[in-house]
Order: C-alpha cells, then structure tokens, then sequence
C-alpha cells in the first residue's frame, strides 16, 4: 500500500486520523496484525494484553474504519489475482517453447592436446524475453548442476487443459443419477406392450 497513491478521498480520510492512527493503520495495511500494528506505531500500552485492548478500541474508531474501508477494496484487488490473469498466464505457459526464450550456441574454445577443437555449448535469453518478463514466467525450474544448467519449462499441455477448462471448452462430462423411491414407469402407465 505505501506504494500506491491514495486518491483524494482516501487522502482526506487520511489527514484526519492522529499521528498514531496514521501510523497503525499503515502496519495494518502493511500485513501487520492489530496488535502488532498498535505496538510498532509507537501505542503507549506497557503490556501486551493493554495492547491488544487498545488496538481492539482503536479499530473501532469512526475514521479509522472510514479509511480502512476506503483502501479495503484496493488491497484486497490487489490479492486476488482476476480471471483475466490467470487466463494471461495460463495463455503464456500455454504457447511458450524453449526456442522462444532461449538461443543455443557453439563456441571453438580452442584445441585440446591431440589437436582436435574444444567446443562448447552456450546458451542464452534471447532479447525478447528482457523484453517481455512474461515469457519468463513459463520457466518452472531452473538449476545449475554438474551436467550444467538445467531449464524446465511449465506443462503446456497441462495449461492449454486447464484454459479449456476454464473457458468451457471441453466436452460435457456425463453423469448419471438414481433416484430411488419413486413409482416405476410401468406402474405410472400400466404393463409394457
């Protein structure tokens, strides 16, 4: 939140609190619960049970709830992450391929004893991914061992399958149900013919 720029209203209902309430209100929107947030904001309570009653009495106060309501809606929507995110980066995951993020190549480091060239293999992120941090978020692991790097991408078969799934476009599943208890049809319509 200390990030974000209050909007007016927000900023008016800011002003308005004590130097204190300002104070925990910030280490509440810094993830701080209330009594920690009365403690670190400078509360004057000398143990922690008058801490947690004045921060239980604090809360309560009219333009402490005013504000916290007015930025609630904020840091909650910045939580969650929206359908259209998920979409975004399941979509991501989906199309990425190896060749999209990375570029191979061989260099002649020289020659060994024998005469015979000392190639090795490089690689790289190509520029395009500098560019777009998003690719990078198709990587699921990357490790340095002793065979050299390791650089595993994300199922994209398993993101294509969850979007369809997500967007509907699977087939019905069939289901089937009993109902017990009830007449036959034979005893609704009398004996088959």
């Amino acid at each position: 939140m200390a990030s974000k720029k209050l909007t007016t209203e927000q900023q008016r209902l800011f002003d308005a609190l004590t130097p204190l309430q300002k104070k925990f209100v910030t280490w509440l929107l810094k993830g701080k619960n209330q009594t920690d947030a009365y403690k670190a904001a400078g509360g004057k309570a000398k143990t922690d049970d008058s801490a947690r009653v004045q921060a239980s009495r604090m809360i309560t106060f009219d333009n402490v709830q005013s504000f916290l309501q007015s930025v609630q809606y904020e840091v909650v929507s910045d939580a969650i992450m929206t359908y259209e995110e998920a979409m975004e980066r399941l979509t991501t995951m989906g199309r990425a391929r190896l060749r999209d993020l990375v570029e191979f190549s061989e260099h002649n480091m020289g020659a060994d004893d024998d005469g015979q060239p000392i190639i090795q293999a490089v690689w790289r992120f190509k520029d395009s991914v500098k560019q777009t941090p998003e690719l990078l978020d198709a990587i699921a692991e990357l490790t340095a061992g002793k065979e050299g790097i390791r650089l595993k991408l994300h199922d994209a078969r398993g993101a294509i399958k969850q979007l369809a799934e997500m967007r509907g476009w699977e087939a019905p599943k069939k289901s089937e149900h009993t109902i017990n208890g009830l007449p036959s049809l034979e005893d609704l319509f009398g004996t088959k013919k």
